[in-house]
């Protein structure tokens, strides 16, 4: 006979009585009981009925929000609803594409740099380290970012999450292209990556828009500045840096540079 615990046993109360199989069982009801809990000399067990847990927390609802302009988070209510933690991930604006420079009746000016990608940031924050109030959301032009949270991070001294944007490309001159643009940076997060910066005006291609330098995030596009004569094309994806202008024939004023596409803030909500 295995080693049995009876519970509510009419007879005699509580029971244990024991041999040497090396089982465990656990018995609830009147009189003999029934086996309710099976536990054998290999560790299996076995469960008579419904096995019901209790006091797992509640939980796996997720909120995804993004902003493209200044506003702020409401850390108050996020926690009142039960918010266990946050993903913060942040992109800078990306530059603007050089122009060309403005030629003269006898001299081509050539064509403007590309604009640098925005940097980059991301960042994970538990809620236990942020504190109640309205959060900094500083999102679209220029440089990006959300925060300070509350408590600093290893990550983020500062508790603050930064992406620079990307600078613009360098203006097209006679006889000289124009210099691409430096890409920004990231700060403040386990992750940060810097964009990519521009490429100078070329004759065939008078400027290329450095990519958003947030290929882990993001699929960069790489935009090819403006043909001779023309503007330099815009950029649409997050971060990314404008094209530069293409050359001006001789004759004509100044061509402008594409502008960058613009920063953004993801906050991930976990609940």
């Amino acid at each position: 006979m295995a080693t049995t615990i009876i519970a509510g046993n009419a007879t005699n109360g509580a029971a244990v009585s024991s041999d040497n199989t090396g089982t465990l069982e656990l018995k609830t009801g009147t009189g003999a009981g029934t086996t309710a809990i099976s536990i054998d000399a290999s560790q299996n067990v076995a469960i008579t009925g419904t096995l019901t847990v209790g006091g797992i927390p509640s939980g796996g609802n997720y909120a995804l929000v993004q902003y493209t302009s200044p506003t702020t988070w409401d850390a108050t209510a996020k926690k009142a609803a039960g918010l266990k933690a946050i993903k913060v991930t942040v992109v800078g604006a990306g530059g603007n594409g050089g122009p060309s420079g403005t030629s003269t009746p006898t001299a081509t000016a050539q064509g403007g740099g590309g604009g640098g990608g925005g940097g980059s940031a991301v960042e994970y924050v538990p809620a236990a380290s942020i504190t109640p109030g309205s959060k900094t959301v500083t999102a679209g032009a220029g440089t990006n970012s959300f925060g300070p949270w509350g408590t600093a991070t290893p990550s983020s001294p500062t508790a603050t999450t930064t992406a620079t944007a990307g600078s613009a490309g360098g203006a097209g001159s006679i006889p000289a292209f124009g210099a691409g643009g430096a890409g920004g940076s990231g700060s403040g997060g386990s992750l940060a990556f810097s964009g990519t910066s521009g490429t100078a005006g070329e004759q065939v291609a008078p400027g290329v828009g450095g990519g958003s330098g947030t290929s882990a995030i993001f699929a960069a596009q790489i935009i090819i500045g403006g043909v001779s004569g023309g503007s330099g094309t815009p950029n649409s994806t997050y971060g990314g840096g404008g094209g530069g202008a293409g050359q001006r024939n001789p004759g004509g004023g100044s061509n402008p540079g594409g502008t960058g596409g613009p920063g953004v803030v993801i906050i991930e909500e976990f609940y």
